[in-house]
Parts: structure tokens; C-alpha cells; sequence
């Protein structure tokens, strides 16, 4: 590991656990000093001791969600309190409503388009209040390829993940005379406890999805924070407004 984000504030949502949590501990292990943001208190207990070592940069935690706006704030304002600023952030709190489009009520596309839409756009704006006026920052949504086209049962996650990518490219634009950089990534199937979850209920394809991905594997969770990581460094200091796909090529695979 470089030690390229000495002296950074980062906050990752969904830090808990998963995708986020190994974002975290990249950021941690190349020197930032990191703030979780996630909805289960437990979860974040876990993550603090796991990522809590000797000689590494300290760890924060708040427990509140992305979809609201107190909660938001009250993330903050902890880390304008301790630190003074913040660099960059990592949006990856999310969730997935796996349901026929006609079985899918109001409550379940709601709760979808909040964490994972809205939220990215609360914690992003409270962000750029903080970022604009300092001419520096990193915004990095994660998205999906899901993002990209369609798949069955999965109307609400497809709709927030392209919301996603739209909003990226938009405050990339905005806020670039400021200095501030907005990317996404957009993985493909992570090999996280939510997708486990979902092959041991069989509603995930692994044998298609690995067969049609070029390199025949699912993403690691650290495959995903490494580009994480590019993009809040200089090495992408004019990359902005871009959705980077790990995907191990398979939104390039049109053959079946």
C-alpha cells in the first residue's frame, strides 16, 4: 500500500459492512483518516474493531441513514467538529429489492429510491457545501451495472443506480470550475454477505453471471475500493464526471 492519502478526511457510507467496509479499510491502510456512516450501530461496532490498529489513522463512526436529511447533517457536523474538513467522500450505502415489477408495492420502490438515490444526493450536497467552497474535493458514487440496462425483478435498483450515474455526471459538471471531482463505479455482482445471501435463496444466476464475465469470476470487494481509491487520488486529477466499471468486462460481452 502507498501512503498517497496521508492527511485526507474520507467518509464512506455503508462503511459497516461489505463493499463499503473494504473501501474503508483501503483509505484506512493508505493513511486517511476515515469516518463510517451506516444505518446498523452493530454493524459499525464490528467495523471500528476490525480496522482499529495500532499506528493507523483513527476511526470514526455514525449511525443515522443516507435517506435522512437530521441524520446527514448529524454526520457532519461530527466530522466538521474532529477534523475541520473533509476530502473525500465514498457513497455506497445501498440496498436491493429483488420482486416482480408488478408485485412491487410503493413501500419497497420507495425505500429503494430513498437510501439509494436520495441518499447519495444528501450526502453529496452536504459535501459540496463543504468541498465548493474550498476549490478540492472527490465525490465517488457507486453505482452498478445495473445502472446500465435492465434486469428482471430488479425495476427499483436499475431505476436508483442509473439516477445515480445521471446525478454524477451532473454534478461533475456543476461543481468542476471548483475543483471538485464527482466519478461513480459501477460494479458488476460483488462477492459480498448480500449476494450470498441471494444464491442461497436462489435468486442469483452465479454460474451465468461467471460465464458470461471475460475473466469468469465475480468482483471482490477489494477489486472495488482499489479504483475507489484511484479516483480520490491525483493519479485522476482530471478524471471527473466518468462511470468506471468493474465488471471484469461483462457489460463489453454481447455473446452468449
Amino acid at each position: 500500500m502507498t501512503a498517497r492519502h496521508v492527511g485526507k478526511t474520507v467518509l464512506v457510507t455503508g462503511g459497516g459492512s461489505g463493499i463499503g467496509l473494504a473501501i474503508a479499510r483501503r483509505f484506512r491502510d493508505e493513511g486517511a483518516a476515515v469516518c463510517l456512516f451506516d444505518v446498523s450501530a452493530e454493524a459499525l461496532d464490528r467495523a471500528r474493531r476490525h480496522l482499529t490498529r495500532e499506528g493507523h489513522a483513527p476511526i470514526e463512526t455514525v449511525a443515522g441513514s443516507v435517506s435522512n436529511l437530521d441524520n446527514v447533517e448529524r454526520c457532519f457536523s461530527q466530522i466538521d467538529a474532529i477534523w475541520g474538513h473533509i476530502d473525500v467522500v465514498v457513497n455506497c450505502a445501498g440496498v436491493l429489492v429483488v420482486k416482480p415489477a408488478l408485485e412491487l408495492d410503493h413501500e419497497a420502490w420507495r425505500r429503494v429510491i430513498d437510501i439509494n438515490l436520495t441518499g447519495t444526493w444528501l450526502v453529496s450536497q452536504a459535501a459540496g457545501k463543504r468541498m465548493v467552497p474550498t476549490g478540492k474535493g472527490a465525490i465517488i458514487n457507486i453505482s452498478s451495472v445495473m445502472g446500465h440496462g435492465g434486469a428482471s425483478q430488479r425495476a427499483a435498483y436499475c431505476a436508483s443506480k442509473a439516477g445515480v450515474i445521471g446525478l454524477t455526471k451532473s454534478l461533475a459538471v456543476e461543481w468542476g470550475h471548483a475543483g471538485v471531482r464527482v466519478n461513480s463505479v459501477a460494479p458488476t455482482a460483488t462477492r459480498t454477505d448480500m449476494v450470498q445471501d441471494l444464491i442461497n435463496r436462489g435468486l442469483f444466476n452465479l454460474e451465468g453471471i461467471e460465464g458470461r464475465t471475460p475473466l469468469k469470476r465475480l468482483a471482490e470487494p477489494a477489486d472495488v475500493a482499489a479504483v475507489c481509491s484511484f479516483l480520490a487520488s491525483e493519479d485522476a486529477a482530471m478524471v471527473s464526471g466518468h462511470d468506471i466499471a468493474v465488471d471484469g468486462g461483462w457489460m463489453a460481452n454481447f455473446y452468449i
